[in-house]
């Protein structure tokens, strides 16, 4: 049966002094915040004011975030991370120590210079519509996780042109979103402006599947009896079809647009799930293992050996790979496919499947 691996960042199965005064402030050790639940959990947040038990766990608050960062599906496995914080956590401006690992392999694939400045935002959002060379009308309407990118020193002049706003405007905007504007020779100048490299990062942790309430598998059940329990409670399980479609919907689009920009876009997953896609579609990512960043990048990270032999009781991701290839066919010696072939399904099911299927049912109705 399922059960959650990690709870507020620490593991159940170490838990200790360390963890218990985290969980009194249901806080995220990934974020350097409360939890919020990974960004996308509202609906499971879990009210304490009925539950005298919960109170005295988590004192002082209302309510509180699913704080549920993994679930491990069978007692030896590797668990699935269930929370993209988990991963990958920069939305607050925050850079926990627990996440070093995994921003320093970013650093080395993005080959980020450490002699010069890079900003980042969060769930950068573009909605646009342009016409092709047909006159077509397309639109783009896109989230990216993150985006970096390095600054310059950019007159407002400059700036009011290239983003076709007034200088007023520009200026207002500037205040607003905390970048610096300073004056020289007369001329008023934005010392921090977004410019080239541009970096988009995309993070992709699994689904959970419904649960039961009877069972008591939903997951804001499963993280109530986290607390109470520790390991003696039931979570639900994994959805691998929904975080296939999440991102295979995105994957070639978005690393299409980083290249466009003159960029690029790397994907961050788990190497659990990055072992899925191989398994379920017709790209095996072992023949994309590579040191350098291509037209679609992925890196994964693991829990490694720790789940056995580790005693920590929160874990850093390590075991990093990056696969990298061509969105179409490459003319690299190692692969005769390309990313696109993340599409494609792995082995058809003989036709004999479809027989067995259909003849294990009845039918609903006869065409007439």
């Amino acid at each position: 049966m399922s059960r959650i691996y990690e709870l507020f960042g620490y593991r159940l199965q170490s838990w200790n002094d360390e963890a218990e005064s985290n969980l009194r402030r249901a806080w995220c050790p990934f974020m350097d915040a409360e939890c919020d639940g990974g960004g996308n959990r509202y609906q499971s947040a879990i009210s304490l004011q009925n539950s005298p038990a919960l109170q005295k766990r988590i004192p002082g608050k209302d309510t509180i975030q699913c704080g549920v960062c993994s679930i491990q599906i069978r007692a030896g496995e590797q668990p699935w991370v269930i929370c993209p914080r988990r991963l990958l956590s920069l939305k607050n401006g925050n850079q926990s120590t627990h996440q070093a690992y995994v921003r320093g392999q970013l650093s080395k694939y993005a080959n980020l210079s450490k002699n010069r400045p890079y900003s980042i935002w969060p769930e950068v959002k573009i909605k646009v519509k342009a016409s092709t060379e047909g006159e077509d009308t397309k639109s783009f309407n896109y989230t990216f996780d993150y985006v970096l990118s390095g600054v310059e020193r950019k007159r407002i002049t400059e700036v009011s042109e290239l983003l076709d706003i007034p200088v007023r405007s520009v200026k207002k905007l500037a205040e607003k979103n905390g970048f610096t504007l300073a004056l020289r020779d007369d001329e008023v100048w934005v010392d921090n402006f977004p410019a080239d490299p541009i970096i988009i990062i995309e993070i992709m942790t699994s689904s959970t599947s419904g649960g039961k309430k009877e069972k008591r598998t939903q997951i804001a059940m499963a993280c109530e009896d986290a607390i109470l329990h520790c390991e003696k409670h039931n979570a639900p399980g994994i959805n691998y079809r929904q975080v296939w479609a999440r991102m295979v919907s995105q994957l070639i689009v978005k690393s299409q647009v980083g290249m466009a920009w003159g960029g690029k876009t790397i994907w961050l997953v788990q190497d659990v799930l990055a072992d899925y896609i191989s398994k379920s579609t017709a790209l095996t990512l072992s023949h994309y293992l590579s040191d350098h960043i291509d037209e679609v990048n992925i890196l994964s990270f693991g829990y490694g050996d720790n789940i056995s032999n580790g005693q920590e009781a929160l874990l850093e991701l390590k075991d990093a790979k990056l696969f990298s290839g061509p969105i179409t066919q490459g003319g690299s010696p190692k692969s005769q496919v390309g990313f696109v072939d993340i599409v494609k399904i792995g082995v058809p099911p003989p036709k004999s499947q479809i027989w067995k299927s259909l003849f294990s049912k009845a039918p609903v109705c006869v065409w007439i």
